[in-house]
């Protein structure tokens, strides 16, 4: 075999098997897989009004898609207790509709009852999930966290909130040097 026909039959040979190479995951990516696939601890509906978080005593702990006029007691089953509770602490709180962005600690006590504690996702886990922002309830780190924002604004932010009694409007970061109409066009999208 003279040395142009080997190197042919090398060249050829390497094309094959680059085209199998490509053409093989192609192949077996678009069969059906015969497992089972295992449902999300996490989904997305259409039709849900914002996220809760349970944490705290039950069997599957995380964030849930909040359904319109959900009650903590809702969603607290979403979240499988150890035990069902025999009764709430504070009384009443089981029957609290939830908003957007909560975050319930449930304790179950020896009696059976449950201590319920209620409070709101840190900033980033609003900023990952898309929940508006409360600027009153903010301290200068959480607003570090917002992107275009940095140190330096957040205290400006902090400041002008504090020397204006303590609360603020979204509109009101139009007056805070370093966020002009650009800025603050990106902002305001981000609170409520």
């Amino acid at each position: 075999m003279n040395p142009g026909h080997q190197a042919e039959v090398w060249y050829r040979f390497i094309i094959v098997a680059l085209a199998l190479a490509v053409a093989i995951p192609v192949v077996l990516k678009s069969r059906p897989s015969e497992l089972a696939i295992a449902p999300a601890a996490f989904s997305v509906t259409a039709s849900a009004k914002g996220y809760v978080r349970i944490s705290g005593d039950v069997r599957s702990p995380g964030i849930y898609p909040l359904a319109a006029n959900m009650v903590t007691e809702s969603a607290i089953n979403l979240a499988m207790p150890f035990k069902v509770p025999t009764a709430y602490f504070p009384v009443g709180r089981e029957t609290y509709p939830l908003k957007n962005g909560a975050d319930i600690h449930v304790k179950l006590r020896a009696d059976g009852s449950a201590t319920i504690t209620s409070g709101s996702l840190p900033t980033a886990q609003r900023l990952v999930l898309g929940i508006p922002l409360d600027i009153n309830a903010m301290n200068e780190m959480d607003f570090d966290r917002v992107p275009g924002i940095g140190p330096v604004l957040a205290k400006r932010i902090v400041a002008y909130r504090q020397n204006n009694g303590g609360s603020m409007a979204v509109e009101e970061l139009l007056l805070i040097e370093g966020i002009g109409k650009k800025k603050y066009l990106r902002l305001s999208k981000l609170f409520n």
